[in-house]
């Protein structure tokens, strides 16, 4: 009896902290919404291009950073098969997608042919642009959305590490297609 009951507070004291951890969100340290958005270099589509940066598209285009958690899984598939369909929407707000996962980009390439997406993938597998935006897992991307705006910092974003449907993301960053 005692030693069940020994087992049993191990348990227990073992237990609390990983439950605590799955139910407690932590203290969000990604960029906040008006602060400049971290830079990150992007890899050229086409092997021989030079790379460019996040800081490339100021002054054009807003940019929508999808962090993700891994090529074919079914929620990522449904994400950026919708995306995909949707794509002229998100265009016509002068929006470019960036999907960022670490996923290599041969797996990228694949998955972006096999749900149609017409976005941009960025491969991280070190997960150091994931670090700059409080979007890494031990092995893998959160579900983390950033729109960047024209002047480079962060316009809007969630970061409660769930799958946004296309046409609510699309709501959502509508008020920032007028500006």
């Amino acid at each position: 009896m005692t030693t069940k009951l020994v087992y049993l507070m191990l348990v227990l004291a073992l237990a609390v902290p990983v439950f605590g951890q799955l139910t407690a969100p932590g203290v969000d340290n990604s960029p906040k919404v008006g602060e400049l958005a971290p830079d990150f270099q992007i890899p050229a589509p086409q092997r021989g291009a030079p790379p460019s940066n996040l800081k490339d598209f100021q002054g054009k285009k807003k940019v929508l950073l999808m962090f993700f958690p891994g090529a074919f899984t079914p929620g990522c598939t449904t994400e950026f098969t919708e995306a995909g369909q949707s794509f002229e929407k998100f265009s016509a707000m002068n929006i470019e997608m960036l999907g960022i996962s670490a996923d290599l980009p041969g797996a990228q390439a694949k998955f972006k042919e096999s749900v149609g997406a017409k976005n941009s993938f960025v491969s991280d597998r070190s997960l150091s642009i994931a670090q700059k935006y409080d979007a890494a897992n031990p092995n893998n991307a959160k579900r983390y959305y950033f729109l960047i705006d024209e002047s480079g910092k962060v316009a809007w974003k969630s970061t409660n590490n769930s799958l946004i449907p296309t046409e609510k993301l699309l709501t959502d960053l509508s008020q920032f297609a007028k500006k």
